[in-house]
């Protein structure tokens, strides 16, 4: 599936709930995402898309941005979202299409971004492949 047709078959909504229910464990975790859709785990009066919460401490572990091919277009904009998380005293995980690892790190690198880990994902046939952009 290419990104053109992903942005014709699944809304970002749809697109951050699949992620967030493949990439967190939730045994240890308890995961909300806040959509267009829904709004369900603020942290700090942000709305990260994909928020991890510790089953045990309550605490906020993990928060997650995805982006898409659209929402890349723009980097300016990109590292100005990405920058808004920083002060969440949690691990930023940074999800963006197959191919836009380089670019977003490079991007936080010149911006001085802290991002924790960079994942990637991308689609073969109906199947979502989330991995890490750099082992």
């Amino acid at each position: 599936m290419s990104e053109a047709t992903l942005d014709l078959a699944m809304t970002h909504n749809d697109l951050v709930a699949r992620i967030a229910a493949q990439a967190f464990d939730i045994h240890i975790f308890t995961v909300y995402t806040n959509t267009q859709r829904a709004l369900q785990r603020p942290v700090k009066g942000q709305y990260p898309h994909i928020v991890a919460v510790g089953k045990v401490d309550q605490r906020v572990e993990m928060v997650g941005l995805v982006e898409t091919v659209e929402s890349l277009h723009d980097l300016d904009a990109a590292a100005r979202r990405w920058r808004t998380l920083e002060p969440l005293q949690a691990a930023i995980y940074l999800y963006v299409p197959r191919d836009y690892c380089t670019d977003a790190r490079t991007l936080c690198l010149r911006q001085h971004i802290h991002i924790s880990d960079f994942r990637h994902y991308w689609f073969e046939g109906e199947e979502l492949y989330v991995t890490r952009c750099f082992a």
